[in-house]
């Protein structure tokens, strides 16, 4: 209780998701997944979440009725087999399926409870598959997405066109394009079911999704706006799709009532 009397409300509780022991991604990439979930995670603390960093690799997840927003950050390949694409590509790298079905579960219960969901990423290609999209195995040794000849260098810039009266347009202050930072060799095929594509890249691939529904706050996008570069290319892009989310999250929170806001330890 502050000195003033008032009672204020709790702050959004986040689960933010990635596959922390995931034994099929390599130390180097743990190590990037690991910064870029951190940064993501002290992104939302300063927009005045409570982020509730899970291994989705590791045991069940929490349900989805126990936070206010779920985020799902970015990681190795999805399993083909969960949308019928070619498990046998010679492309796939990094799957970790017990991770997969943990986060299907944490996505559709998340937006059976109409909370507010965000994709980065993996992330955006995992919301996919769990509305019963399906995924473009691999996007070709060149390209704007992924530098393949120096994986281990910083991601590739690139631009976005961002479709006028969308969710993320909302977010970012109006449609057009932006700078975005951007590293994947995969991309979202057949669009899930009640999704619709807010953002693409200058070659036709998806870069952002978002619910059909206005009274569902969905959002996934396939940059990494939580990536360093971003402050300098795109500055504030983080903040505002942060901001953006976190806001949502809240009214969840104060949506409900006192006893069902309380937390346990």
């Amino acid at each position: 209780m502050s000195g003033d009397g008032a009672e204020h409300p709790m702050p959004p509780r986040i689960a933010v998701t990635w596959a922390d022991s995931a034994a099929s991604h390599t130390a180097a990439f743990h190590e990037e997944l690991a910064v870029l979930t951190a940064n993501a995670a002290a992104g939302l603390e300063a927009a005045g979440a409570s982020a509730v960093v899970l291994d989705s690799a590791a045991a069940e997840l929490p349900r989805a009725e126990e936070f206010d927003g779920v985020l799902v950050m970015g990681g190795g390949d999805v399993d083909p087999a969960l949308y019928g694409g070619d498990t046998a590509h010679p492309s796939i790298d990094g799957v970790d399926r017990g991770a997969d079905d943990a986060e299907v579960r944490l996505v559709r219960g998340a937006l059976a409870a109409r909370l507010p969901v965000l994709g980065i990423c993996r992330g955006l290609q995992l919301v996919n598959v769990a509305l019963g999209g399906t995924l473009i195995e691999d996007l070709g040794p060149t390209g704007m997405h992924d530098d393949h000849d120096a994986p281990a260098g910083p991601m590739p810039l690139h631009d976005a066109v961002i479709a006028p009266g969308t969710l993320l347009a909302s977010a970012l202050g109006g449609a057009g394009t932006v700078r975005v930072v951007s590293g994947h060799h995969q991309a979202a095929g057949r669009i899930g079911e009640g999704l619709r594509v807010s953002a693409e890249a200058p070659d036709g691939v998806v870069e952002a999704i978002e619910s059909t529904d206005p009274g569902v706050w969905l959002l996934a996008v396939q940059w990494h706006p939580e990536d360093a570069q971003t402050r300098t290319a795109a500055p504030g892009q983080l903040e505002a799709i942060l901001g953006a989310f976190v806001t949502a999250a809240g009214e969840r929170a104060e949506s409900r009532t006192p006893l069902s806001r309380q937390r346990t330890p």
